[in-house]
């Protein structure tokens, strides 16, 4: 019987024990059992020069079968080791989700942070006068989407410049209830934190209005100093903002955008009132605080252009003081000066909030009247004479020659401009001066 014949015989009988792919059983091996003993039995039908052969070809096929178990093993092993790294992969692509939703979420409130930063810069840029910082302390406050927003400045240098609405303490109250609010981290300047915690909270927020809102009590407040840009020892005011949410403003928020707009707030505000206080100086007379021929040179043009647009009458009032020069030869300069003065503020406690009353130097005075027609404008002539008289009595000058006014007055014409008015003006007074 030839070799391939027994293998057939072999294949036949070993049917049941074979074992099969795929299903192979992971522990099965080429041993004496199964297939093994089947092939030896078989081996008795063989020539006995055949059964080296034979022998040979089971060795063979021994190897195959270990071969084919390690790499079943393998298999094995790298479909664990990959199932491993696919559950690995898996876990890292959700926790890269997660950093990517969250880095997305700072993108957003980042994004949201600058818009709300630019437009409140937008705002404090805007700021062209201090009479306009309550307006713009509420618009802030609508930009920030903030219930409450406030600005404290010194008084010193700011109590008689800004509106009433702008509380004003002294800078030594202020610091110190600066310094009085809880520790602060000495990487920050500004507090963060519960409203409950401050040891003065009617201070920043004032007594009215944490009782017309008890809610904001419970919540959680910005505050932040002022600093003046020139001098950083010195602090200028205060930037405060409220939310009755408690965790709106907690010590581990980010508030760099917050800090930057004090800075640039805190700068435009003393830009402002340097720029208000050069114009003053530039526009106002030194000695009776006045406006001055400069002031008169600005404004007077705007107001006989809008009264032209309207079609209402304008006069000018142009005041010489009498024997002014006699008081000054009899007592003196300083005393003079002093005259001066009393008489200025005499005439601008009797004018309208709308006229102007501008000194053009030495002892004469100009009053540009908005609405005044000649009856009215000789009407508020005469409060004048009488402001000046009872200013000057009022000092108590013993000896003191009589001190009148002459009062020259003059009605705008359409197209006339305000030098013009003044000399006319001028002309009448000096026809008055000398007129029997």
């Amino acid at each position: 019987m030839g070799c391939c014949h027994v293998l057939k015989v072999v294949s036949k009988a070993r049917i049941l024990d074979w074992p099969r792919w795929p299903g192979f059983p992971m522990t099965s091996q080429f041993n004496d059992t199964g297939f093994a003993a089947s092939a030896l039995k078989l081996e008795r039908f063989l020539p006995d020069g055949k059964r080296p052969e034979f022998r040979d070809l089971l060795d063979a096929v021994r190897n195959i079968c270990a071969d084919l178990e390690q790499e079943r093993d393998d298999l094995a092993t790298a479909n664990r080791l990959q199932t491993e790294e696919t559950a690995r992969l898996r876990d890292r692509l959700r926790r890269l989700a997660l950093q990517l939703d969250k880095l997305q979420g700072i993108f957003r409130a980042n994004t949201h942070a600058f818009s709300t930063f630019r437009s409140a810069l937008t705002l404090s840029r805007e700021l062209r006068g201090l009479a306009d910082l309550p307006q713009m302390v509420l618009h802030l406050g609508q930009a920030m989407n903030v219930p409450f927003l406030a600005c404290l400045l010194n008084k010193e240098d700011f109590g008689d410049r800004v509106p009433a609405e702008i509380p004003c303490p002294p800078r030594a109250n202020l610091e110190a209830a600066l310094a009085a609010l809880p520790h602060l981290p000495p990487d920050r300047t500004v507090f963060l934190g519960s409203i409950a915690d401050i040891p003065q909270p009617e201070f920043f927020f004032g007594a009215k209005t944490l009782a017309a809102s008890p809610a904001l009590c419970g919540g959680s407040c910005f505050i932040a100093p002022l600093e003046d840009k020139y001098r950083p020892d010195r602090t200028i005011g205060a930037l405060i903002m409220a939310d009755s949410d408690p965790k709106r403003y907690i010590p581990d928020k980010g508030t760099d955008f917050l800090e930057h707009f004090c800075e640039i707030f805190s700068g435009d505000i003393q830009h402002v009132r340097i720029h208000e206080e050069l114009t003053r100086q530039r526009e106002s007379d030194e000695l009776t605080g006045v406006p001055n021929r400069a002031f008169l040179t600005r404004h007077g043009p705007p107001l006989l252009s809008l009264a032209e647009r309207k079609g209402s009458p304008v006069a000018l009032l142009f005041c010489d003081l009498d024997r002014f020069k006699a008081i000054n030869d009899t007592f003196g300069h300083p005393v003079g000066d002093a005259v001066l003065v009393a008489a200025a503020q005499g005439i601008a406690s009797r004018i309208r909030p709308y006229d102007l009353l501008a000194r053009l130097g030495g002892d004469e005075f100009v009053l540009l009247l908005p609405d005044a027609t000649m009856e009215q404008s000789t009407a508020m002539a005469g409060r004048v004479r009488t402001a000046v008289t009872e200013a000057v009595a009022a000092m108590h000058l013993p000896g003191a020659p009589a001190l009148s006014v002459s009062i020259g007055i003059a009605l705008h014409v359409p197209g006339q401009s305000i030098d013009d008015l003044v000399r006319r003006a001028d002309e009448a007074m000096y026809t008055e001066k000398h007129s029997p």
